[in-house]
Formats: structure tokens, sequence, C-alpha cells
């Protein structure tokens, strides 16, 4: 009889306090219409841990197209890496709203290769929908490579 008392006094404390948001409503709302295709679980790390918790680049946090094989330029340097799918025969790093290449954390070279041009095939997955990655968040789609199928520098035609 005396539990049909006490348990309305303590649905209160067993653990109805919802996390409250690090950032603002108007914020939140900005950060996510500015990174379409960010997955729930990325959106509320923002939200609730604030904008410390952001992983720009993470695939992860990001809705990506199936794994499958690639081939075109990869023209890289200090703070670009721009990609150019087949059947481009050019790739400029300073092309608007490229494609910013990265390597999944289990894929190793075992030379970096130096600054500039590269034919490259791989195996990779590509952001379902085009954002705002890489640097200065200038590139329209995040490609991660998953497997290095061949790497071989372009020479210079004269």
């Amino acid at each position: 009889m005396k539990a049909i008392f006490v348990l309305p006094l303590l649905t209160p404390l067993l653990g109805c306090e919802q996390p409250q948001p690090a950032i603002s409503d108007e914020e939140f709302i900005a950060f996510r219409e500015s990174h379409p295709g960010m997955v729930q679980t990325c959106l509320d790390e923002v939200r609730f841990g604030g904008f410390i918790e952001w992983r720009p680049d993470d695939p992860d946090c990001y809705e990506m197209l199936p794994a499958q094989r690639w081939s075109g330029l990869w023209e890289h340097g200090w703070e670009w890496t721009n990609f150019c799918p087949d059947p481009a025969d050019t790739c400029d790093w300073m092309a608007k709203r490229g494609i910013w290449l990265e390597f999944a954390d289990n894929v190793e070279l075992d030379d970096i290769p130096p600054d500039g041009i590269h034919r490259i095939e791989f195996v990779g997955r590509r952001t379902k929908v085009p954002g705002y990655f890489g640097h200065a968040a200038s590139y329209e789609h995040l490609m991660i490579i998953d497997q290095i199928i061949s790497l071989e520098p372009v020479t210079a035609q004269r």
C-alpha cells in the first residue's frame, strides 16, 4: 500500500532527465543545414557536446555511397587533395567544389608520393550528398580510399 504513494514521488528521479544542448537552437539549425548528409549520431554529438565534438571530415559522420572501384587523377599537396574521376584528363587543385580525397585509417602507402598529379585506381566510398569538406570546407564531396589498386605519377608532357 505504501508503494502506491512512494512510486509517484520517485518517478521524476529515475532517469527522466534529458541532456541539455551545448549550443543554441539557432546554432544547431545552422550547423545541420550546412552539413547535409551528416548522420544523426554526429549531429547529436555536436548538439549536446558542442562544436568541440565536431569531426568535419570523419566519414563515419556522413551518409556514404557503397564502396566501389574508382579511377582518375589525384592532385595533392600542402593543404589540398583533389580527386578527379575518369574520364578527366586534367585535375586542378584550384577547381571549385572538387572531391577531397583521404585514405582510410587501415590504408598505408609504402612511400608517400611527392606533391603533384597521380593516376590512381582504388576501391572507395564517396559522400552521398554534396556538402562542404576539406581545407576551408571548399570541396563538394569527401572520398575515402579503402584499398589502393594502383598509383602512378603523371609526368609532364612537353
